[in-house]
């Protein structure tokens, strides 16, 4: 409760942070000569954008295990859905030397899901794909059917990898592992638990697969129960279909 209220207290200065350093970075009302000062506000304007996302992600975080997150269920295509955050991410990817491959099985019934969380489950994996990929490397996207009947989402990496005793660190919030520690694109440590969370919402699991110098996998997946084809039809109520017949 205190880090989300302090959140929430941050929101505003930051706010005018973010929107003053914009209009200073596009040289709104005038040109700034000084190249250092150029630089400054870039930094400013950066990590503004970083204190934000923190923020935004301990609000999430907070309002899962407060129970106060509720899912807006609709229809979503997982692939059409995955497809297009691959898109968003792609030029991070691109100016990294990170090659992203997809394979998609095509043809797969909707699922019945919150189509904002699955884009955040989806945008949060691809992000921590890429930040940990060196040049070079290789992505991986995979949608397809589980043994049992759900859907899944995988993407694997071929960053350095995690050691097996820091995966339940990785998967806890704040919690970082050691090469994380060690990178210049570290963050808060929330995105994983966040999926998780998001994840057992949907009655799903998330494993991640991690071997050191080979990469990372981890697959996100929707059991049979929330597969459309699998839901029970709605019965109509007889009343109703009788007034409007009537």
């Amino acid at each position: 409760r205190f880090l989300a209220t302090m959140s929430h207290e941050l929101r505003t200065p930051l706010n005018a942070i973010l929107g003053f350093s914009e209009v200073m970075k596009k040289q709104v009302l005038g040109p700034i000569e000084n190249a250092t000062y150029r630089d400054y506000v870039n930094d400013i304007h950066a990590s503004g954008e970083h204190l934000l996302n923190l923020i935004n992600e301990i609000l999430d975080l907070s309002r899962i295990e407060a129970g106060r997150h509720e899912l807006y269920e609709e229809p979503v295509n997982l692939v059409n859905l995955v497809e297009e955050c691959r898109h968003l991410m792609q030029l991070r990817a691109y100016n990294k030397g990170i090659v992203v491959t997809e394979q998609y099985e095509r043809g797969m019934p909707r699922l019945w899901a919150d189509d904002r969380a699955v884009r955040q489950v989806t945008l949060n994996l691809l992000s921590n794909a890429i930040k940990f990929t060196p040049s070079g490397g290789e992505i991986a996207i995979q949608v397809g059917w589980t043994a049992n009947g759900g859907q899944f989402l995988s993407i694997r990496d071929t960053g350095p990898g995690i050691p097996p005793e820091e995966i339940p660190i990785v998967l806890s919030p704040f919690g970082q592992g050691s090469i994380a520690i060690k990178s210049a694109e570290q963050g808060a440590g929330l995105g994983l638990p966040i999926v998780q969370a998001l994840m057992r919402m949907h009655d799903g699991t998330l494993e991640l697969k991690s071997r050191l110098r080979e990469g990372t996998e981890v697959i996100a997946v929707f059991p049979q129960s929330r597969v459309m084809e699998a839901l029970p039809p709605i019965t109509e109520d007889p009343k109703r279909r009788w007034l409007r017949a009537g």
